[in-house]
């Protein structure tokens, strides 16, 4: 990859850190899929983002939902 400007200070500690990221994925021809992390069976529900919510504890006012 070659890029227009040189990567310098905290944009070259920012493109290692993507790097190492990336190199982690694992891409596959698989269809892709939805799950839920906040259930057990993976759907979404309303319940399960309330309950997160709470045991979350106060939002901040500056919070954007």
């Amino acid at each position: 990859i070659q890029f227009r400007r040189s990567l310098v200070g905290e944009r070259w500690n920012a493109w290692l850190h993507l790097v190492r990221r990336l190199m982690d994925v694992q891409l596959s021809d698989q269809a892709d899929k939805i799950s839920w992390k906040l259930t057990t069976n993976g759907l979404f529900s309303v319940k399960s983002m309330y309950m997160d919510l709470i045991d979350s504890g106060p939002l901040s006012r500056s919070l954007h939902i």
